[in-house]
């Protein structure tokens, strides 16, 4: 009876230390987890604050400014014509000029792909296109009859590859 009781006493004694080591780790997790709360939130703010003091204005606002004629003219020299109304009314300058200038930098055009532009036409020097384009040159000895093309990319690489 004497030990029944002592090791009783010794489980759930221990149980306690146990239960105690769970809570100090559950409150240990919780400060952490409010501290990575606080970083986020002024994260946040310190991103809002950026956005609402930027001077940064639409593209759409900003059409016979110098300054946009001069990214399209970049854009241009390297992958001809851009229609204004394929820019998404959202677009700011300095992202559009960033866009352009990426572009640039790797040597294929990105902005059907930040724009979420799908048809083909649209999207012919893309390294997407420049794929399909290989493929149906390996497969055929000639390029893609891009006076034919219509739709989307998704559909050109659909029918080249059951080509």
């Amino acid at each position: 009876l004497i030990t029944t009781s002592g090791w009783l006493w010794y489980s759930h004694s221990r149980q306690e230390v146990r239960l105690s080591g769970e809570a100090a780790e559950r409150k240990e997790l919780e400060q952490s987890l409010r501290a990575k709360d606080k970083q986020i939130d002024f994260y946040f703010r310190k991103v809002n604050e950026l956005i609402q003091t930027s001077e940064d204005q639409l593209v759409w606002d900003m059409l016979d400014s110098e300054e946009y004629k001069e990214i399209l003219e970049e854009y241009n020299k390297q992958y001809g014509y851009m229609y204004e109304e394929d820019i998404p009314k959202t677009e700011t300058l300095g992202g559009y000029r960033y866009k352009v200038r990426e572009s640039i930098t790797e040597g294929y055009n990105l902005l059907p792909k930040y724009y979420g532009w799908t048809n083909v036409l649209m999207s012919l020097r893309t390294k997407e296109f420049e794929k399909v384009d290989a493929l149906f040159r390996g497969n055929f000895n000639d390029a893609i009859p891009t006076e034919e093309i219509y739709g989307t990319t998704e559909e050109l690489i659909d029918i080249v590859n059951k080509s």
